[in-house]
């Protein structure tokens, strides 16, 4: 099927409220269709980050000067950070609707996104006048280990411009979660290209007019603001008005389930900034702030690998979580097994051409600023390979509702990291960062699940409902 054709379907979809066809392979192909649309507006929206990465990083290296670069970069890295203090719900809100949208209960759907924003409004305004308490009180030169007076003296403010931003999005990230939940994460692909082109546009216009590193903040999580923003008015004021957010539709037990559900991934998500998110601050506050540079920027570089996958997996997240409230588990083992070959092998390729032209393609990039060692450079290849392998399981193991065994297996990784990598960097500099993390994603990641993996298929094929990880464990032990 062609594009074209693909995106006549996909209308299709759209303009019912259900996917009342009651034969499987229908209903399969409705979700292949939905993920492919989505796949491909995320390659576009990817596609147009990675433009705007390339662009600005050089530019903006060259225009700050290595520490308050490393400072940028420090701040920035709380994005991903933060990413958890929405305390999972977002997620939880994603799992209900999918749940929901595989039950075709558009009334839960719509409870689902009530009572996910009336939480998170509650939590983005805790954030935002917890961190103005403590403001005031805190030496931010010395928390990012800042040396120059320049440095110094904008650290206080763009952390503030950033928490302000960010505290602002917390509410609306529902409605970016309640598209994907209805396969329909397309829409937030559009928004997000619209944002990427403003923050372009800014970050151009703070070098050209050599503005401060606070305007350069403003900037990068500003224009996310703006777009999520526009995104809920479009969504909620003209597409869907039957799933506008309304306070009769707020529902302690659906905000409840939600909570459970998302207290889950909220320690799902803690766990992930221990293990992978604090690489930046063990660097700064054991090394110095600017040897974050010689890190952050390679780092980058592989991350592209990982932005390409997210793009082509992140659909079939609420995918898995309809097959499987359905029943269709046959879809879900070859879906699986398929997505994880291809993942690997993608994945594979590209992490060791990065790294046999990696010297070129820095210079190309960034110019001689930096140096990166080999070893760092191949820990982050191995990692890249391990990360995107993990980021695929995972699509699956969220959209079944597994997260017991998730949990678990990310609360001995995330301890055992952040521990392993401050040890790590300070015997090997920041080449034992990654190796770090590779070392504890073998041994207490990859294992385990080659042990679980097998035994959660054949008892969801066995059942044809998702299984929790106790019963998958007693199975497998005969108790």
């Amino acid at each position: 099927m062609n594009v074209i054709a693909i995106l006549r379907e996909t209308r299709k979809d759209l303009q019912s409220t259900a996917m009342s066809s009651s034969d499987p392979a229908h209903r399969s192909a409705a979700r292949h269709r939905r993920a492919a649309v989505t796949g491909i507006t995320s390659g576009i929206s990817r596609a147009v980050r990675i433009g705007v990465t390339l662009i600005t990083i050089p530019l903006t290296l060259h225009y700050l000067g290595n520490e308050r670069f490393g400072l940028w970069m420090t701040i920035s890295s709380v994005l991903a950070m933060a990413g958890f203090a929405d305390f999972g719900i977002g997620n939880g809100v994603l799992n209900t609707v999918s749940t929901a949208f595989g039950k075709d209960d558009w009334n839960g759907i719509r409870q689902a996104i009530s009572s996910g924003i009336a939480v998170l409004t509650c939590i983005g305004a805790a954030i935002l006048i917890t961190f103005l308490a403590i403001y005031r009180f805190v030496d931010w030169g010395n928390v990012f280990r800042a040396t120059t007076a320049t440095a110094r003296a904008e650290a206080g403010p763009a952390m503030l411009v950033f928490m302000v931003c960010f505290a602002l999005n917390v509410p609306l990230d529902v409605v970016q979660r309640a598209q994907l939940g209805l396969q329909q994460g397309f829409l937030t692909n559009f928004w997000e290209i619209f944002s990427s082109i403003l923050i372009l546009v800014g970050i151009l216009a703070v070098v050209h007019f050599r503005l401060s590193l606070t305007a350069l903040v403003v900037a990068f999580a500003g224009a996310p603001v703006l777009g999520t923003w526009m995104n809920a008015g479009f969504f909620f004021g003209i597409s869907r008005r039957d799933l506008l957010p309304k306070w009769s539709l707020v529902s302690r037990t659906v905000i409840h389930k939600i909570a459970s559900l998302g207290g889950l991934f909220f320690v799902l998500q803690l766990m992930g900034v221990l293990a992978y998110s604090a690489d930046n601050f063990i660097i700064a506050r054991i090394l110095g702030v600017a040897d974050v540079t010689v890190f952050s920027i390679p780092q980058r570089m592989f991350a592209v690998i990982a932005t390409v996958v997210t793009m082509l997996m992140m659909p079939l997240w609420p995918a898995y979580g309809e097959a499987v409230s359905r029943g269709d588990v046959r879809w879900v083992r070859l879906t699986l097994l398929r997505t994880m070959l291809g993942v690997f092998a993608f994945t594979t390729l590209v992490s060791g051409l990065l790294l046999l032209f990696s010297n070129k393609l820095l210079l190309w990039w960034v110019g001689p600023s930096i140096h990166p060692s080999f070893l760092l450079m191949l820990g982050l290849a191995v990692w890249a390979i391990l990360n995107n392998c993990g980021n695929t399981l995972a699509m699956f193991l969220n959209g079944a509702g597994i997260m017991k065994a998730q949990v678990i297996i990310a609360c001995i990784v995330g301890v055992s990291c952040l521990l392993l990598k401050i040890l790590f960097t300070r015997l090997y500099g920041i080449a034992g960062v990654p190796w770090a993390t590779v070392v504890t994603y073998v041994l207490f990641a990859v294992l385990p699940y080659l042990w679980y993996l097998p035994r959660l298929l054949r008892k969801m094929e066995a059942t044809a409902v998702p299984v929790s990880f106790d019963a998958v464990a007693s199975d497998a032990t005969g108790n």
